[in-house]
């Protein structure tokens, strides 16, 4: 179908996944130097959405960056970060945690790659990627040319391992006294690697080592994340929360008890109920039905549960 966006038209095109390759993924369509993307699952049962070629990009700064990236995407004199039919437009947006941080950023990409297990939709305004839509996608597939024997140095980043274990000791204290009921604390580790990391070949890496959780990448930002903060369908919103965590065994009873301890301890399942609550607080504002599942469950990794 088409559809038109200010003066632009706008071309929203289906096909089939084994119409690209029988094994087809999203992040095949991820170069070495990254593009945006956000996909989970793997195979049939693969969904998510990957950014070709850059349209707009935007920084945002301070306390406001959240306001001010809705001011700029909702009063967007870009035609294609608009709305027409059913050919919505989306932008690629990651916000920093630190209000003094400037690395919070939307991405509006030239062409966008939607997929829903065998469904694929191209979202595009050029009338010749419009007439030829296989040939353009396949012309951006990417096979893994990261080599297996890259080596990465590792060296404290934010914080040396001294003091990170003393925040850990104030942070405990801290909860022995009641002055705080839950900590988390992060320090970041610096990597570098003796080639230039390939970017599209460690997402696909990660897609494959953790297909339950979501893969991403936008603007330097690279990852995999189990949890879920907040997804809408229609009038419908989801969260994924986690909290606790226990480590994987080759041994599946062992794997097993593993599992039935954490749901058992008392201070993994207060740590989960601290960040359940925080979430549901949030969303009873906006929702008129909450689901809150009474008890927890176990979410197994590759690595941990």
């Amino acid at each position: 179908m088409s559809g038109t966006v200010g003066n632009l038209q706008v071309h929203r095109l289906t096909l089939r996944a084994d119409d690209l390759s029988a094994n087809f993924s999203l992040l095949d369509l991820v170069p070495a130097a990254g593009t945006p993307a956000w996909v989970t699952g793997e195979g049939r049962q693969q969904s998510g959405v990957v950014g070709l070629g850059t349209l707009t990009r935007e920084h945002f700064t301070g306390r406001e960056r959240f306001s001010r990236a809705q001011r700029w995407w909702s009063q967007s004199t870009d035609p294609r970060a608009q709305s027409a039919d059913d050919c919505r437009w989306p932008a690629f947006m990651g916000f920093s945690f630190s209000a003094d941080g400037d690395d919070s950023v939307a991405v509006v990409s030239e062409h966008v790659v939607r997929r829903d297990g065998e469904h694929i939709e191209l979202l595009t305004t050029a009338a010749e990627v419009a007439d030829q839509p296989l040939e353009f996608l396949r012309g951006h597939l990417h096979q893994s040319t990261q080599p297996g024997h890259t080596t990465i140095q590792w060296q404290d980043g934010s914080q040396a391992l001294p003091l990170w274990q003393q925040s850990v000791a104030r942070a405990v204290a801290r909860i022995d006294t009641g002055t705080v009921d839950k900590v988390v604390l992060a320090r970041s580790i610096v990597g570098t690697a003796d080639v230039a990391v390939d970017i599209g070949a460690v997402l696909r890496r990660l897609n494959r080592t953790y297909p339950s959780c979501w893969t991403f990448f936008l603007d330097n930002w690279l990852g995999a994340t189990p949890e879920l903060l907040v997804s809408r369908t229609g009038r419908q919103v989801h969260s994924r929360v986690l909290a606790g965590t226990v480590k994987r065994s080759a041994d599946q009873f062992l794997d097993g008890d593993l599992a039935a301890q954490l749901l058992d301890s008392s201070k993994d399942l207060a740590e989960h109920e601290y960040a359940v609550r925080s979430v549901a607080d949030v969303l009873s504002a906006h929702c008129t039905d909450l689901d809150v599942p009474a008890e927890p469950s176990v979410l197994q990794l590759a690595n941990v549960q």
